[in-house]
């Protein structure tokens, strides 16, 4: 992960009054927009808002920590005339430390409903107040590479805090995931929830007739509009998923290729054979042989 910006600002500038503020920089117009290429952590010290994430609308005060994935449409209006937020631009290495959409929805929603009385809740609020704190210190500001390390390091620990708290619990939800209430939606819309249901439950029996009956279109049409937004067919994203998590499986644990096929959600070890064999040239077995041999050797 990178940090690609940091950015502070508040309705008390000193050099004009609150309600000039206000009218200089109409809010509606200031903030909001979409990123195709990082995400933001946003850390809304004080004030009460309005937030609009991918026609998701919610109103919270301050203190909360909001995480907006990229090519996310949102758009946010402070309700309050005093308020004070700060943000940080974000970019995934390899490692994809940033929350998955899913996850990132289900702690937005906790952030409009809860009091912040979770212990890890507050231990995000925590420690990013403290990271904010020392990033706007005087001295801090002539050190721009050690703001850089000190950023990189909090917030990847912010952002494994709430990963944890986002993470569904078995106890309260039962063992298998649930897509997000049903509710009317725009064409994109519905294919970003599809998407972000797969990914959150990617080892899950998924149909094509499940698919269709949560979004409430035919399959032909569910298919071709699908495609026409991620290049492929829903089922095709679903096995590229699921292919990205066998790959991790294979080179970094000693699970039997046919535990890893059924940890994937392939119903059979032959049909993920097939499959991995087509997009890879090789069998599972022969694949992770060769490459745990290549990383070895490297090291």
């Amino acid at each position: 992960m990178q940090i690609r910006a940091f950015g502070y600002d508040n309705s008390l500038d000193a050099a004009q009054s609150v309600q000039d503020n206000l009218s200089l920089f109409p809010l509606e117009s200031r903030i909001g927009g979409l990123h195709p290429q990082h995400h933001e952590l946003l850390y809304i010290i004080e004030g009460t808002l309005r937030i609009t994430i991918n026609n998701i609308t919610y109103r919270m005060t301050g203190p909360a920590v909001l995480l907006i994935p990229l090519n996310t449409s949102h758009h946010l209006q402070f309700l309050s005339r005093i308020y004070r937020y700060t943000y940080w631009e974000l970019q995934d290495d390899a490692s994809e430390t940033f929350p998955i959409p899913s996850d990132c929805e289900t702690w937005n929603r906790l952030q409009a409903d809860s009091d912040g009385s979770l212990p890890a809740v507050r231990a995000v609020y925590e420690r990013i107040h403290a990271l904010h704190q020392i990033l706007m210190a005087d001295w801090m500001r002539k050190q721009p590479e050690l703001t850089r390390q000190i950023s990189y390091s909090d917030i990847q620990a912010i952002l494994a805090l709430i990963r944890h708290v986002a993470k569904p619990d078995a106890k309260l939800y039962g063992k298998t995931s649930h897509p997000p209430v049903n509710r009317i939606a725009s064409t994109v819309e519905t294919v970003e929830i599809l998407v972000r249901w797969m990914e959150s439950s990617y080892w899950e029996n998924f149909t094509l007739q499940k698919l269709c009956e949560y979004a409430h279109l035919n399959s032909s049409y569910l298919i071709r509009t699908f495609k026409a937004y991620k290049g492929v067919s829903p089922l095709q994203f679903l096995n590229n998923l699921r292919m990205s998590a066998a790959e991790k499986y294979l080179l970094e644990s000693n699970m039997s290729v046919q535990d890893i096929a059924h940890a994937t959600g392939f119903q059979t070890i032959h049909y993920f054979s097939r499959l991995f064999k087509q997009k890879y040239g090789k069998s599972p077995a022969h694949w992770r042989s060769e490459h745990k041999k290549t990383t070895s050797d490297s090291d």
